[in-house]
């Protein structure tokens, strides 16, 4: 019988009392856990959350026993903790002083894995004992090179579990497949975003642990450092202040400066050992571990008044008079941070008080919080850190803990893909639809389903697959492309949309992929929806925008825009010439800063990668956007742009006169190949057909349409209901081919990138059922009061001639003309200021009580008889005024300017 089968029944769980020593609450709490969670869960891993300082140690020893395990391994993080371990179960001293254990129960054997294991003797020697301690890279070079049996250890217990995503931690522990396991950690969490794997058994609380004075009080004090001094110099003389204080109040504290690189850990050796009395003394990896072993003995000797660390002392130290830390270069993570702070807020030692972080008040975001500022309450900082952060690690674990891998792809050997590891790209593609088939298959040429998860509660299914090609540009099969491809699709039932992310991202593609998963038709979720995930934003910047022309005469069909606040470059008259092609910007949204986009084909994407549960919470908020009634406002140019509305018919006043191929056509230049017996008859550009729209058979709900060529007349109909179809019965096959992909049917192709109509009430209907309605010519993007008229016979001016005598006898020039009407005005100054270089022709002053009012007059003569006849004579004008606006950015420019022409030319002063 093993030794803890043997010794099961002498274990005791005594509560710790004023006046008699037991297990603390977490404690208790653990250990009850771990009993529970192997009832429930015997191959899956007890994941154990406990801060820094609670106990941990008791907990392994402890789990031995409840387990009744037959021999044990146990892996630390370092050397240090690796003794502390081995300590603990050769002299079982915790569990006897807590009274869980008699003092006279014999010990288990205990073997330390000193070094790399080197032989299968070595092994054989490890099997005599109840306990094996090691750090992983000995474990896993000894298996590497000298497999072990897989039976050897029935229980593995890991201390510091967020290392066990490592590659030396987990061959260690995987090598074990049949034992269980239980992993402690105070962050079950890590900065790469990596899964710690195991279910979550036990979480006590970083409050539950400051209620139970587990934890003491936690202070930080903000350094501002002088001019004449050096941030570490500033840090070093309070630290030394501090220090001294704590001393005279009674305090046996000591302290920890921390940095991050072993040459700044020098200089600050000689900086505190030159400009303060403390005695300190620096650890790092440079040195040899008989000098560190040496100096943290003397430190918990009490011969040091702290050390100076590099990264080291953050886990399995145990030194409670340890209060004080000099912060020179701050952890960037809010794991490494907790573990830090935890070596300093423990409480079981006399003379003690508060912990204290002394480090320059600076914007270094740890957990998404400023933790370095003076204005911080550092305890309920910390702990709100700690268990939001624990607490989202445990939410993401309960939603993965739904998704099943279906049976087929179990079997497949195959690397396992952790679902938490999972990160698709926020990019979706939306439809509506009327139901859902979960258990759907998807099925793609040269792809191998490698996974396949369901998950029934959250209505989401997940694929892995693998494809392997040989390059296009070889014929043989000597070389192969592999690649992985991911495909989440998701259903929500409030709003019946379903969202699929894919890593192919064709619109064919999409259509026949949703079909494997609907028993009816699929709907299109129109623009004017798809534009309401800008809902609920503040402060939207759009860096990139498209703009579908709404004009049948140009030709540009679609125009990008690209910059900084490209919203604010829209104009009413672009409103009235274009509609929204596809956005991309950032935005407020509560509060947090967000990336946001979206196209006409029903795709919203953001700039980020989410695992699963936030994935689907992000599709969740798109979905309850789309589908609601309210109206976006970005309060910005782009506001001005319409949105279209769905229609199942044009008015009866409203025929197509119009048509232009989808943006897709000019981009890529696809071929219509006309297929006849087999063969090629045709292989014709699509952009070298002529639109002609049958405007006598259009009726309200369909449009007839020929394309026609030489070679080659395509007789098409496009209605409402089913959209794109041949009007007569064909001879040949129209299939289509662009980007060297497989040709596909040309009705297949017009259906996914539909023509753009324009209809004789001047709206056009895009995506085949979206409408934009005609522009309201009656809004001009001025006030016509602003146009005043002159009556040039009255003033007998010959509006052909601008500034020379006139050759017709009576007859005065314009500039005589203006400057006259100039004159009878109440201008106080008019500046003539014809001429190279002008900043207008004429410019007139008039003083008010707090202001000068400028105005700028610009004189062009008619290229024909009657004003206004001749559109060249407009562009003239206007040119010469916008021109003009360079001198207007702001008064100095204009003065300056002014000055110059003035003393330049002598212009006339009137």
């Amino acid at each position: 019988m093993s030794y803890f089968k043997q010794n099961y029944s002498r274990l005791n769980y005594p509560i710790d009392t004023a006046s008699f020593l037991g297990l603390r609450n977490a404690q208790l709490g653990a250990i009850h856990a771990i009993g529970s969670h192997f009832t429930l869960y015997n191959e899956d891993p007890a994941l154990i959350v406990m801060p820094t300082g609670s106990g941990k140690t008791a907990i392994l020893t402890i789990a031995s026993f409840l387990l009744r395990s037959k021999r044990v391994l146990v892996l630390s993080s370092t050397v240090l903790v690796r003794g502390q371990i081995v300590k603990e179960f050769k002299q079982l001293q915790t569990l006897k002083k807590l009274n869980v254990v008699h003092n006279e129960l014999e010990c288990p054997t205990v073997y330390e894995v000193k070094g790399p294991i080197k032989n299968q003797e070595q092994w054989d020697q490890i099997s005599q004992f109840d306990v094996v301690v090691g750090i992983p890279n000995s474990i896993s070079e000894g298996i590497e090179n000298y497999k072990p049996l897989d039976d050897l250890f029935d229980l593995i217990l890991v201390d510091e579990a967020h290392h066990i995503p490592a590659k030396t931690w987990g061959s260690a522990i995987n090598s074990f497949p049949n034992s269980r396991k239980i992993y402690f950690t105070a962050t079950p969490f890590r900065r790469d975003v990596t899964e710690v794997p195991g279910k979550i058994a036990y979480n006590y609380p970083l409050s539950k642990a400051f209620e139970d004075k587990i934890f003491g009080e936690i202070g930080f004090i903000p350094v501002n450092s002088q001019k004449q001094e050096s941030k570490d110099l500033a840090i070093a003389l309070k630290t030394e202040e501090i220090f001294n204080k704590d001393r005279n109040d009674g305090f046996e504290h000591y302290l920890l400066v921390r940095t991050d690189t072993k040459d700044h850990a020098d200089q600050l050796a000689n900086l505190y050992s030159s400009k303060t009395k403390l005695n300190l003394r620096k650890i790092h990896s440079r040195l040899s571990f008989r000098t560190i072993e040496r100096t943290i003995k003397d430190l918990k000797a009490k011969k040091l008044d702290g050390i100076i660390t590099v990264n080291m002392l953050g886990e399995g130290f145990d030194f409670p008079n340890l209060k004080i830390a000099a912060i020179h270069a701050p952890h960037k993570s809010l794991a490494a941070t907790l573990q830090f702070i935890g070596r300093f807020a423990r409480t079981n030692v006399d003379n003690i008080g508060a912990a204290k972080f002394l480090a320059l008040e600076n914007d270094i975001i740890v957990g998404n919080e400023k933790l370095y500022k003076e204005d911080k309450v550092w305890n309920e900082v910390i702990q709100n850190l700690s268990e939001n952060r624990i607490s989202k690690e445990g939410s993401i674990k309960t939603h993965i803990d739904t998704y099943e891998q279906t049976q087929d792809t179990r079997s497949i050997r195959f690397d396992q893909i952790s679902l938490y590891n999972l990160t698709p790209y926020t990019h979706v593609k939306i439809y509506r639809v009327a139901d859902f088939l979960i258990h759907g298959e998807i099925n793609i040429s040269s792809h191998q389903i490698v996974q396949h998860y369901i998950s029934e509660e959250h209505n989401a299914v997940v694929f892995v697959t693998k494809e392997q090609t040989k390059p296009k540009w070889l014929s043989s099969d000597e070389l192969v492309n592999t690649q992985h491809h991911l495909f989440m699709i998701y259903y929500d039932k409030e709003t019946r949309l379903l969202f699929i992310n894919s890593s192919i991202k064709t619109p064919k593609f999409y259509d026949s992929l949703i079909l494997n998963f609907i028993s009816s038709e699929p709907q299109k979720v129109p623009k004017s929806q798809i534009h309401k995930v800008l809902l609920g934003l503040n402060n939207t910047r759009i860096f990139n925008m498209g703009l579908q022309n709404r004009s049948s005469s140009s030709g540009e069909s679609y125009v990008t825009k690209a910059g900084p606040n490209t919203e604010n470059t829209v104009t009413a008259s672009d409103g009235r010439m274009y509609s929204n092609g596809h956005i991309f910007g950032t935005a407020d949204e509560n509060g947090t800063s967000i990336t946001i986009g979206y196209s006409s084909g029903a795709k919203v994407w953001s700039q980020g990668y989410f695992q699963l549960p936030e994935f689907i919470k992000w599709c969740k908020k798109i979905g309850n956007k789309i589908i609601s009634d309210g109206i976006v406002k970005t309060n910005s140019g782009f506001d001005n742009i319409p949105v279209p509305t769905v229609i199942d018919k044009v008015n009866s006043n409203a025929i197509p006169y119009a048509a232009i191929f989808n943006n897709v056509v000019y981009e890529k230049i696809p071929t219509i190949l006309n297929i006849k017996n087999g063969n090629i008859q045709n292989a014709i550009p699509l952009i070298e057909f002529d639109i002609n729209i049958l405007g006598n058979e259009c009726t309200e709900s369909k449009f007839s349409i020929d394309l026609c060529n030489d070679l080659l007349d395509i007789q098409i109909e496009f209605s409402f209901g089913d959209h794109y179809h041949y009007r007569q019965e064909l001879d040949s096959q129209i299939l289509i081919q662009y980007d060297n992909r497989e040709s596909e049917d040309f009705l297949d192709f017009l259906n996914h990138y539909p023509f753009t109509f324009y209809l004789t009430d001047f709206s056009t209907l895009q995506n085949n059922n979206e409408l934009i309605a005609g522009g309201n010519y009656e809004y001009l993007p001025f006030d016509k009061s602003k146009i005043q008229t002159v009556n040039w016979t009255a003033y007998n001016c010959d509006i052909t001639n601008e500034f020379q005598e006139s050759k017709i006898k009576g007859k005065i020039s314009i500039h005589e003309c203006i400057s006259t009407i100039l004159k009878s005005k109440d201008s106080n100054v008019i500046i003539y200021d014809h001429g190279t270089g002008e900043v207008a022709d004429f410019i007139t002053l008039k003083s008010d009580t707090n202001s000068i009012l400028v105005e700028l007059y610009h004189v062009k003569g008619a290229g024909g008889a009657k004003p206004g006849d001749r559109v060249n004579d407009i562009y003239e004008v206007c040119g010469q005024a916008i021109k003009s606006l360079i001198w207007t950015k702001n008064k100095q420019i204009f003065l300056n300017k002014l000055k110059q022409r003035v003393k330049q030319k002598k212009e006339k002063i009137y």
